[in-house]
Formats: structure tokens, sequence, C-alpha cells
């Protein structure tokens, strides 16, 4: 048997059952009794049920080392954090109640098993702030020379009549977000140049390595009567031409009005504004919404205690055959922007 320091196990001397009874172990202790769970780790499956009235809500992701996060940026919490956080943004953007979560790693073997735990114990810290039970998953053995791999199923639940959906959007609609943009990627961009003591650099590294799942904006808008909105994984121009598409409208963005951390302004003074429009991963929830379904959203994260969110433009009728992305800038020109989402293939040295 290989020794590590402090004690930690390679998993190949611990082995995939040895390390899935202690995952299981972990995955029970957790005080989380996910309402509907009939059936839970252990078994071939789980079984689940919404409560009556509710649709299922089901989105799954993947993560892949040195794509979407290297070992040596973040320490296992934070990753498996990352891991479950991403995936219940989608929950977030479609008015989801999140219930339940399913984990399958990827693992060469020369990581060690307290890695896998505290992975685990960084996802059920997240899965507990939400009441979402862990039901299980699955550990495969890849390749020597592969990235640690991670794929995350959540479901979760809504009301039917509370669903909001990418082609909900009218023009006339105001168009918002719910927090401030291109910290994750300013994040990444201070981990890359080894500046990590730049002027609000905590606050820009914690936006990538532990996002927060806008859950509970998420529930608000759809309460308020929002119907239309999406998480931004991608970017606002990489997102915003989607919610377009599928609705059949434009967008008329106010550069004043984006809601840009100062620390973006004074650390990256000469591409913050591609940080803003471009650099992805904020997973914060654009949404549009009639002046006053809007004002009522606003009225009930202040009420909540919660950030209000921030009006960045309108949605416009379609002028031609596509959706065009207008911004106005401060000195009032108005300029057409091409659309640009984050590539995790063609920008694959530049993720986190």
């Amino acid at each position: 048997m290989t020794h590590v320091a402090g004690g930690a196990r390679l998993v190949t001397d611990v082995g995939e059952f040895g390390l899935l009874d202690g995952v299981t172990n972990l995955i029970e202790s957790s005080r989380v009794r996910s309402s509907g769970l009939a059936l839970g780790a252990g078994d071939d499956a789980a079984l689940w049920r919404p409560r009556p009235g509710r649709l299922a809500v089901i989105s799954t992701d993947m993560l892949v080392e040195s794509i979407h996060f290297r070992h040596p940026w973040s320490d296992a919490a934070s990753i498996g954090h990352r891991a479950l956080a991403v995936n219940l943004s989608d929950l977030a953007a479609m008015g989801a109640r999140p219930r339940l979560a399913l984990f399958a790693l990827g693992l060469r073997g020369d990581e060690t098993d307290r890695w896998v735990y505290d992975f685990y114990r960084g996802a059920l810290a997240l899965a507990q702030t939400w009441q979402t039970r862990i039901a299980g998953g699955d550990i495969v053995r890849i390749p020597p020379d592969a990235g640690t791999t991670i794929a995350v199923t959540v479901l979760g639940e809504v009301q039917p009549q509370r669903v909001m959906r990418r082609d909900a959007a009218r023009a006339g609609d105001i168009l918002a977000v719910t927090g401030p943009l291109g910290l994750a990627a300013a994040g990444v961009r201070a981990l890359q140049s080894e500046q990590t003591q730049l002027d609000g650099a905590p606050v820009m590294l914690a936006a990538h390595k532990r996002p927060r799942p806008r859950i509970l904006h998420g529930l608000l808008l759809a309460r308020a009567g929002v119907r239309a909105a999406m998480d931004l994984s991608d970017g606002l121009l990489g997102d915003l031409p989607k919610l377009c598409a599928a609705s059949h409208v434009s967008a008329q963005l106010e550069f004043d009005q984006l809601p840009i951390p100062n620390a973006l302004r004074w650390n990256f003074r000469q591409d913050y504004k591609d940080l803003v429009l471009r650099g992805g991963e904020d997973f914060e929830l654009l949404f549009s919404a009639p002046p006053d379904v809007f004002l009522r959203a606003v009225q009930l994260c202040l009420r909540c205690n919660l950030p209000p969110p921030t009006a960045i433009g309108t949605l416009t009728e379609l002028s031609g055959d596509e959706p065009a992305i207008t911004m106005r800038w401060t000195d009032q020109r108005r300029e057409v922007l091409e659309p640009g989402a984050f590539d995790h293939f063609a920008q694959a040295s530049a993720a986190g």
C-alpha cells in the first residue's frame, strides 16, 4: 500500500467498493431528507416522487479538469461545491426548487481517498444549504493521462404555472440580471497571471471557485410572475442571443446600467468590458419581464433581504431575420454587438 502524507490513501489502494462505501457513509450522514425520496444511495437506482401538482425539472452538466477547473487552483471541497452549484443554477433559471442530485466521478487512481471525501463534503455543504439530497452516483476508472471528470445530474420540482423559459420573453420587456457580471472570469484571469493579491481578488476568486446558485432569486422571480429566464454560464453575449432567438426578439443594452464591479474597472482597465460581456460562468440569472412584473420582483427580493435585480436594457421587436444585440455606450453611441459565447474547446487554455 502506498503511503501518503496525513494518513490519506491512494484511490487505487482503497479500491472502487471501499471508496463507494466511504462516499455512501458520507451521504447518509447528511441531515437532508428530501421530499419524495423513497430509495436513496445503495441500490441500482434511486426512487423519487415529485409532490402532487409539480413538474419534475432535470438538468445535467460535466466538469473536466483543465477545462472547467484546475487542481492547483482549487481544493477538493471547492471543486465539489462548484460541480453542484453550476447544476443548481440551471434549476434556479427555471424557477425550480432543487430536491436530488447524482454524482459520477472519473478518477485516474492517483487521487487520494481524502480528496474524494473532501470533494463530497464540499458538495454536501452546498446541498444542505438548499435542502438537496445527494441520492447516489458512480465512480469509474479513467486512463492515467486523462483529466478528472465530474458529471452531475440534478432533479427539482416546480409548479407548472411558475416555470420560467427562454421562449417566453416579449418585446417591451425589461431585461435584467440578478447580480454583478464578470467576477468569475476576472478570478480566472487573476489565477492565470498569478495576481491573486489584487484589490478585490478574494471576491473574484470566490466567484470562480465557489459560485452561488441563485435558487432563492429564481423562486422569487417566478413568484413575481417572471416567465422568461436563463442562467449566465457563457457570458452575457453568449447567453442573451439564445434567449432572444428562442423568443424571436432583439435586445437593447444600456452600458451605464450594467452591474460592473469596481474591482474589474480597477484591475483590468484595458479589457474589463470583455470580461463583463463575454467572460462567462457568472451563474447569475438573466431574465425579462414587463415593467410591473419587474417592479414586483424587485420588491419581493428587498422584502427577503436579497439584492434586487438590475435592469440592463429592454427587448425590442425583430427588425430582420435574426435577433440583434445593440449596446448604447456612455457617449450615447449605439453599436450592434457580435454575439460571442465562451467556447470550452477553443479557449481551453483560458479555463479555470
